[in-house]
């Protein structure tokens, strides 16, 4: 299937390489990361698009066509696009997106639910069915096991079909609720999450059914649990995410947007040159495809004013953010449903000065005033401390804006932190970072950094300590000797009983094989851990 395919009206000019690039530029964009995001996380690989995973069906797509006939334009750019091979149920819900699908299924009445079967059967399990055959960490796990191939299939079939059920339930609840924002259970990374979660689930069920059932064979003690391999975050995974359609046709209108920005003498010019040499999109002649740039050597490619090479990069920072300002608000205008789709959420009580102006839209005596009484359980605190108008939530909103509280580690916490979140002032803040660490917070009140009412304001606004003296890490429950369990004075007979029972996979399960007293209790909570690898 070529880029072109992919969307609504023929463009030859994406190629995976700056797709790449504009997916990581639009996260940029739209997330608290930073413009710098695009050189620390991973870039999704394109390529190997889900081709017809189902057999053709006419029947079904004349029932899908039955449904919605105003489909029917697209269902002719799909025969259209694909001359040679036959067309499936699959590769018409792949072309018109989440959102349509959502809306459409919105929309119906009577015929909703046979709507709903066929989003089951030939999209939501075939997308499930290619996330599970290419998951890493679940083909890892399949050839440490040396399971054949047939099998490895027959397995991913199940658990996508077990999950595509799953799916249909959720979508069904966003439906009957009318959700505005129900279609990202359709959207890919959705599902990929999904696929992640089952992939752990899997695998825990699998290696716990080892170790219960094949007791008698001889099973190598030295080896690691496979979920100790597995990625804790999709993120890392790249290749398995499967990038649909929809997101490419996104991708598409960005680049069309950006490049009528540059042909149009309403806005600056140079503010969005240096986004396109710094992101390297290859939209304007400074710039090539593929190759992003320092600001130093935007600075030098540009030739931008300044006496020193300081006042140039502080000048292209300056047209970058600005340049990033005005895609930001015209993808919100022009390109809703972008924006939807691609917006972080930015907490007020960790975003830096720039994130809450840049991308919050605060005013700077809004910013200084916030910062001030930080921090804040819901936004309509905001309102209620006179940091912001009623009329101005809803944009917050929109633009991503949440409120999470957050605890400040003062012996690992930045400067910066400590300053805009916990509220000490530039001194204290560097003379608790110079002096740390500290075992207890009163050592700080001893040391004579602060008083005892500085401190109080402090934990209030989040200040917690992690311990990292002497007995700060934890030892394994599962693997300690017993004179490391006594020494920190626990029982004798208690830590006889303890590595009776040993593994322990979970506290609850501890607590409940011991019955012991309340202060051993906490203080086992308190000196050890329980490791993952029980076995």
């Amino acid at each position: 299937m070529s880029w072109s395919l992919l969307t609504m009206t023929p463009i030859t000019w994406l190629s995976p390489r700056p797709i790449s690039l504009f997916q990581s530029f639009l996260t940029a964009l739209l997330s608290h990361n930073g413009v710098w995001s695009c050189n620390t996380v991973s870039l999704v690989r394109i390529g190997g698009f889900l081709k017809a995973l189902m057999l053709q069906s006419t029947t079904e797509l004349q029932v899908i066509l039955q449904l919605a006939p105003d489909w029917a334009p697209i269902y002719e750019s799909v025969v259209e696009a694909n001359k040679s091979e036959k067309v499936s149920a699959f590769q018409l819900f792949e072309r018109l997106g989440a959102k349509a699908i959502y809306k459409k299924a919105l929309a119906l009445g009577d015929g909703r639910k046979q709507l709903m079967v066929l989003i089951r059967d030939h999209y939501y399990q075939p997308v499930l069915s290619k996330m599970l055959t290419n998951n890493q960490n679940l083909r890892r796990f399949w050839s440490q096991r040396r399971v054949p191939p047939d099998l490895q299939k027959g397995q991913a079939i199940s658990v996508a079909v077990e999950l595509a059920q799953k799916m249909d339930g959720v979508l069904a609840k966003h439906l009957a609720q009318q959700s505005e924002d129900g279609f990202k259970v359709l959207l890919p990374a959705y599902l990929q999450r999904t696929v992640h979660n089952a992939v752990i689930d899997h695998i825990r069920d699998e290696w716990q059914w080892e170790h219960t059932t094949l007791q008698d064979m001889n099973l190598d003690p030295e080896q690691d649990d496979p979920r100790q391999n597995t990625a804790d975050d999709a993120r890392y995974a790249p290749e398995n995410r499967v990038l649909s359609g929809e997101q490419v046709s996104q991708l598409n209108q960005l680049r069309q947007q950006l490049e009528s920005l540059l042909g149009n003498k309403n806005y600056q010019q140079e503010p969005l040159i240096v986004v396109d040499c710094m992101f390297g999109l290859g939209l304007t002649e400074h710039s090539t495809v593929g190759e992003e740039m320092t600001m130093r050597e935007c600075c030098e490619k540009l030739k931008l004013a300044g006496d020193t090479q300081a006042r140039k990069i502080a000048r292209c920072q300056v047209l970058l953010d600005k340049g990033l300002d005005m895609i930001r608000q015209v993808v919100r205008e022009k390109l809703p449903s972008v924006a939807e789709c691609w917006q972080s959420e930015i907490n007020i009580n960790s975003a830096s000065r720039r994130e809450l102006g840049h991308q919050l839209g605060f005013t700077e005596s809004e910013v200084d005033r916030l910062i001030a009484a930080r921090q804040y359980i819901a936004l309509q605190q905001l309102v209620e401390n006179a940091i912001v108008k009623p009329n101005k939530l809803p944009d917050l909103q929109k633009r991503g804006a949440v409120a999470a509280f957050v605890p400040v580690d003062l012996n690992s916490a930045t400067t910066r932190d400590i300053i805009d979140i916990v509220g000490a002032d530039k001194e204290i803040a560097q003379k608790l970072v110079s002096t740390r660490p500290f075992e207890h917070l009163m050592d700080i009140v001893e040391k004579k950094i602060v008083d005892k009412a500085l401190l109080e304001r402090f934990t209030k606004r989040g200040a917690v300590l992690r311990s990292v003296g002497p007995g700060a890490q934890r030892i394994d429950l599962n693997k300690a000797l017993n004179e490391d369990v006594e020494k920190v004075g626990v029982p004798e007979a208690v830590v006889q009983k303890l590595v009776r029972g040993r593994p322990f996979s979970t506290w609850a399960e501890l607590e409940d094989f011991l019955c012991c007293d309340a202060p051993t209790w906490a203080l086992l909570r308190q000196k050890f851990c329980l490791g993952l690898n029980t076995h």
